[in-house]
């Protein structure tokens, strides 16, 4: 995905004139010629869907979804409320219910995702057209690929996947063969939201004379060895009562199904991932870091009064853990979508990526966690080709208009509270590693392995990986269809 977040990276730096417009150029170059001085339509071209209007008779269209409280998803929003967030997807409707005359119904949210799969299967399988698109779990969406569920989105008359507001990367490394059965794009902010950043609490960094992770981070020295020298000073036992409870200071709040693997990534080390030649990488016993790694976190976290050990296993640990809003961690594990609630927190926070595993590393490493939803679209869809448009259309305006908004404005000015969190999320976005073994193969990796090993203080790595190997390999076996 970075080769998209680059391209988005380099939309955002534009003049603020050219962003308001909504025109996301690109520069080209002619030849090698020394440069003259040139009007900015010679310099930039600007991305389009390059589709025309056409008239589908005002018919209806609707999105299967599903409620999540951890990330946005695609709504047909009907009004407008002023948050620059909200009237961007609105007016990305709007548009394109204008360009191919048709009516977005509401979204059909039948309560969490395993709901919505249940109804999307039996839709499909009763031959109904009820839906045109649908937004399913990722990892639960990837094993239904060879199940006749879905249309290849790649055979889509209007789709063109070789444009920069669909992750190339991604749906290339998801997609087990030449088919694009489910896919990620600029209209799916989940993905972002379900990227983890680490939040430090500057207030409480300056009273104790730490070092500031926004320098580290500029220097390439934030290290987890840093990160557990300066937890271990802000840890405190603030009741004196010799107990750790819920009045002390902790060095790190997170839940437990997340914390940990956040170190793999930022080292850049993956569990499992697809090869340049096509094959697919089970590196949990190959690669000794992972190992080395996940044991150093856990004897870290697990040191009495480091991580706040009741931190709950749900994605949503951060609405019912308010230590770090409450100045009783100096760090905490947050996701860009969580960190939305930190607004209101009266101490100033910083937002840094979680660092690397050792200062010789060239990158730092950002985890995109499981639960997102891919995008699929229904073999029973009435109209493929009206499909087709659509979703081009939707992730052509999300990359025009709805990502600036939600990036520069919704993260970048109302979440971070100075410039250099602006420019650590830059650094955040463009350092994402994406792990297969923590996203479609998360029952059995991140979940199946880390998780469980992580929440009981438990250290038999190899004996566990080992038993789930069988299954990860069946489950990449069906994903090519063998």
């Amino acid at each position: 995905m970075k080769k998209e977040l680059a391209l988005f990276l380099a939309m955002l730096m534009l003049t603020p004139a050219a962003v308001s417009c909504g025109n996301a150029a690109v520069e080209t170059t002619a030849d090698t010629a020394p440069a003259e001085e040139t009007s900015p339509a010679e310099t930039e071209t600007e991305l389009t869907d390059d589709l025309s209007p056409m008239d589908f008779g005002g018919v209806g269209f609707l999105v299967l979804s599903s409620s999540t409280g951890t990330q946005h998803t695609i709504t047909a929003i009907n009004e407008q409320t002023g948050d620059i967030l909200n009237d961007a997807m609105y007016d990305r409707t709007q548009t394109v219910a204008e360009k191919y005359n048709i009516d977005f119904l509401d979204d059909h949210v039948p309560g969490d995702a395993w709901v919505s799969l249940d109804i999307f299967t039996n839709s499909v399988l009763a031959g109904d057209q009820a839906y045109d698109l649908a937004m399913l779990l990722e990892r639960r969406a990837f094993v239904m690929t060879n199940e006749g569920y879905f249309t290849d989105i790649g055979s889509l008359e209007h789709v063109n996947l070789s444009k920069p507001y669909w992750f190339q990367d991604v749906n290339k490394t998801i997609n087990f063969t030449d088919a694009t059965y489910i896919s990620y794009g600029s209209a799916q902010i989940g993905m972002y939201d379900m990227t983890h950043v680490l939040c430090f609490n500057q207030n409480m960094a300056a009273d104790l004379g730490l070092e500031s992770p926004y320098d580290l981070v500029l220097e390439g020295t934030w290290t987890l060895d840093k990160l557990q020298e300066m937890g271990q000073t802000a840890m405190r036992d603030a009741n004196g009562d010799g107990e750790w409870g819920t009045d002390d200071i902790y060095a790190i709040v997170g839940g437990r199904n997340a914390l940990p693997v956040n170190f793999l990534a930022s080292a850049r080390v993956r569990t499992i991932e697809m090869m340049e030649d096509g094959s697919v990488n089970i590196a949990l016993l190959n690669n000794p870091l992972i190992e080395e790694i996940f044991t150093k976190v856990s004897d870290m976290c697990w040191e009495t009064g480091f991580w706040y050990t009741k931190s709950e296993s749900s994605n949503t640990y951060w609405l019912k853990d308010t230590y770090f809003q409450d100045d009783q961690a100096l760090f905490a594990d947050q996701t860009f979508y969580s960190i939305i609630s930190l607004r209101d927190m009266v101490s100033d926070f910083g937002i840094v990526p979680f660092p690397k595993y050792t200062a010789d590393q060239e990158q730092y490493g950002v985890m995109v966690e499981a639960g997102t939803r891919a995008m699929v679209v229904p073999t029973t869809a009435k109209d493929p080709k009206l499909c087709g448009a659509v979703l081009e259309t939707l992730h052509w305006l999300s990359w025009r208009d709805v990502m600036p908004a939600y990036y520069e404005v919704t993260l970048k000015q109302k979440v971070s509270r100075d410039s250099i969190s602006a420019q650590m999320l830059d650094i955040i976005m463009d350092s994402i590693c994406y792990d297969l073994g923590m996203t479609m193969f998360n029952d059995n990796v991140k979940d199946g392995i880390f998780t469980e090993l992580f929440k009981g203080n438990k250290r038999e790595y190899v004996s566990t990986a080992t038993k789930k190997i069988p299954a990860i390999e069946a489950a990449i076996a069906d994903a090519r269809g063998e």
